[in-house]
């Protein structure tokens, strides 16, 4: 059997960012027991989830990738807002705004080049961040209440500039998964 690594195409935040994230995950907490927390470090915009590939493939899909991103030009997001997605609500997120027609071009490059090595294309994409995975939905009404205060305590809206996209190795433990980044692509070259 060969040896297989768990991956995803990312955009990562700077340090400031991951703070004021992790701000609402302190004041947000003690509303939503049992949740399952992203932890400060791991922070990220999702671009393509791939799952478990052979490490051999792990060279040729960043020089696939490496064709297509840098031909998108750098741009701006904004993380604000706030939702849920499921019903019952099962992942808490924050939104992402700001120049989505050139997220979503990042994303089609990311998507082509994973299509060559068989990986299935999604069909849209949700830009968000994720802030916790939900066990119980209760808790959910009463952020509703405290949310926008809170999103301005926080300093949202945040703006980041995209200028390079990570492919992302995720290392599963019993305590959360640790993310490391094993290669970069700068866009716009």
């Amino acid at each position: 059997m060969s040896a297989r690594m768990r991956l995803f195409w990312a955009v990562t935040f700077p340090e400031e960012v991951k703070q004021g994230l992790d701000l609402l995950r302190e004041k947000w907490s003690p509303f939503l027991p049992g949740a399952k927390w992203v932890q400060r470090e791991n922070f990220h915009l999702t671009v393509k989830f791939l799952g478990e590939v052979d490490v051999s493939l792990v060279s040729a899909l960043g020089e696939a990738a490496a064709q297509d991103v840098p031909r998108v030009a750098p741009f701006d997001i904004e993380l604000d807002g706030w939702g849920t997605f499921g019903r019952p609500p099962r992942v808490l997120w924050v939104g992402v705004g700001g120049d989505l027609a050139a997220l979503e071009e990042l994303w089609r490059a990311v998507e082509e080049a994973a299509a060559r090595f068989g990986f299935v294309p999604e069909k849209k994409f949700a830009a968000h961040v994720t802030l916790a995975r939900l066990r119980q939905p209760q808790g959910v009404e009463a952020l509703r209440q405290r949310a926008e205060a809170d999103l301005a305590q926080a300093g949202m809206p945040y703006r980041v500039t995209v200028g390079e996209l990570h492919l992302m190795q995720s290392h599963l433990t019993r305590h959360g998964p640790n993310y490391a980044s094993i290669l970069r692509l700068h866009l716009g070259r």
